[in-house]
């Protein structure tokens, strides 16, 4: 689950590869979806392909613990992509909590929610490594000509290439599932 906190601005980043469509002529921007509002944040592709999208703070426009969708957009010329998406929480980035014992009254707690400190940059890794997993199994795919038509039929070879895949990369073992989904929500929209 991705986080987003109220009381601290926050740079999206990740690595996009773009095949068939010129990097110079794409947009990316992040869209935050809760049940009470939608937020559109946008960014700058370089020309190697990194993807930067500043996040304001949300202090006012989201409460704490507010859950929701987080989706990346792409629009690469004339075609639409959403190559990465997540579940989000909104959170304070610094609490502080107290407790106070006294003889008169057995336990108070009192929790105050104000930053203390503002960080201007903060990477995701975890998210960024798993939408860079997805998007070069998906050019795999493609140079292999596997999409969601001739998926069954290509079973082994599909199975080759994820595993080759695995073995030379470096992933956590619980975040396969992840890029799995990613995998096949990505094929499910090119078509």
């Amino acid at each position: 689950m991705y986080k987003i906190f109220t009381d601290k601005t926050e740079v999206f980043e990740c690595n996009i590869q773009l095949e068939g469509a010129s990097v110079k002529k794409s947009q990316a921007r992040l869209l935050i979806e809760s049940d009470d509002l939608s937020l559109v944040f946008k960014g700058e592709i370089s020309s190697d392909g990194k993807c930067k999208i500043p996040i304001k703070k949300l202090k006012g426009l989201l409460d704490e613990n507010t859950q929701g969708n987080i989706k990346l957009e792409v629009i690469a010329e004339d075609t639409y992509f959403t190559p990465w998406e997540s579940k989000f929480m909104v959170e304070t980035s610094k609490k502080i909590t107290v407790e106070v014992k006294s003889q008169e009254s057995p336990v108070n707690i009192i929790t105050e929610s104000k930053p203390k400190i503002t960080v201007d940059k903060v990477k995701t890794a975890q998210s960024i490594q798993e939408s860079k997993h997805v998007l070069k199994i998906i050019g795999l795919l493609r140079k292999e000509n596997i999409h969601l038509d001739n998926i069954s039929k290509n079973k082994v070879k599909l199975n080759t290439l994820i595993e080759i895949y695995l073995k030379k990369n470096d992933i956590n073992p619980n975040n396969i599932g992840l890029i799995i989904e990613g995998v096949l929500k990505g094929l499910s929209k090119i078509g």
